[in-house]
């Protein structure tokens, strides 16, 4: 299921029970849950981005900032990913298309990999400029 890969398990939770509320999908509750983790998204984003700016302008690391710039980036490509997983796994929605699924899932796989290289190189960088 992508809902493993997902840091967003409020969310993963929000559609499992959508998906088992069976014929009459409760969109409402799913609605609301995603606006809910949207808006926590969106709030951490912006954090991430005054640090990514402090480092580039202040601090003047930008190796730092291009690190954080990055996870950023991949961490947008991720979520993407596992949404659009999800939504190709929801009844009616669309086809399935288990190839596409498998690209999909590898996808966040890599992405996930990738996130883990640049936190070492991050913190690699990082006790070098202390």
């Amino acid at each position: 299921s992508a809902c493993r890969f997902s840091i967003l398990p409020v969310h993963c939770r929000a559609h499992r029970q959508y998906l088992l509320s069976g014929q009459h999908y409760d969109f409402p509750s799913y609605r609301s849950v995603v606006h809910e983790v949207t808006q926590a998204f969106a709030a951490a984003s912006r954090e991430v981005l005054a640090v990514e700016a402090e480092l580039a302008g202040p601090r003047a690391q930008p190796v730092l900032a291009r690190h954080v710039r990055s996870l950023q980036e991949l961490e947008q490509t991720r979520l993407a990913t596992v949404a659009l997983l999800q939504v190709m796994g929801t009844p009616g929605v669309s086809e399935q298309d288990p190839e596409k699924l498998h690209q999909l899932k590898i996808k966040v796989i890599k992405t996930m990999e990738a996130i883990g290289e640049v936190l070492q190189e991050l913190r690699f960088d990082a006790e070098s400029a202390e």
